[in-house]
């Protein structure tokens, strides 16, 4: 029974065997040695063409002749040095890092902007409205806890400065929320303000120990140097302890 052998004079020659084989001629090695089966591929019968893995990129090429053993011409990568499966697997696994970046990336893409009121932005226009934390809306502000404001609008006039106003509204009354930064300008937004230009507005809301748990409505205020609103919004929260 004809086998499936692998010659092992065959880098001695400066083209695959089965060029050969199609030609009709035999390609000669300076020192031939005794052929071998190739371990994991199945014999072939007499007359038979041989079979294994389909011809790829990188996979062994099976060329049946027309004599009693079939020849592989296996890649040139793999001629040169000894294929290793388990490098190429561990090639092909992502970092533990990689996959933290991925995930962080795709709960970036999937977060929604906090859904508000504009209650009078003249010279300027909300493109987004955050509060960290809150996952849900309306926002629980627990007591003893100070909340990241950031604020994307774009604005309408060109002004020197900006000053930010914070109320909590009950009943249709506006009470004053003290803010630890009221100046704009040293708040996140580049001064002069120019016209046409994004902006992001960051600050701090604390929630004192001493509020009651009460719902209301936050109203943060950015106003211009004409006390002309570059943006208003207002959000319903919830203080909890």
């Amino acid at each position: 029974m004809a086998g499936l052998y692998l010659s092992a004079s065959f880098s001695f020659c400066p083209w695959p065997l089965s060029v050969y084989h199609s030609r009709g001629s035999v390609c000669r090695s300076a020192a031939p040695r005794a052929s071998r089966p190739l371990p994991g591929y199945p014999q072939a019968g007499p007359g038979a063409r041989g079979e294994g893995p389909a011809p790829g990129r990188g996979a062994p090429q099976l060329t049946a002749g027309r004599g009693r053993s079939a020849h592989v011409t296996l890649p040139l990568s793999c001629r040169r040095r000894r294929c290793s499966h388990a490098a190429t697997t561990a090639a092909m696994v992502p970092s533990p890092l990689a996959l933290l970046l991925a995930l962080g990336a795709a709960a970036t893409a999937l977060a929604e902007p906090l859904r508000f009121v504009d209650c009078g932005s003249i010279d300027g226009s909300i493109q987004e409205v955050n509060v960290s934390p809150c996952p849900t809306q309306p926002c629980l502000l627990h007591k003893g806890t100070s909340y990241s404001i950031n604020v994307t609008f774009a604005s309408k006039i060109e002004s020197q400065g900006s000053k930010a106003r914070v109320y909590g509204e009950m009943l249709h009354v506006d009470i004053p929320f003290p803010i630890p930064e009221p100046d704009g300008c040293k708040s996140g937004i580049q001064c002069p303000i120019q016209k046409g230009h994004s902006y992001s507005y960051l600050n701090k809301l604390p929630v004192k120990s001493e509020y009651p748990s009460i719902k209301l409505i936050v109203k943060w205020e950015l106003v211009d140097d004409q006390d002309q609103m570059l943006f208003c919004w207002k959000i319903p929260v919830q203080i909890t302890s």
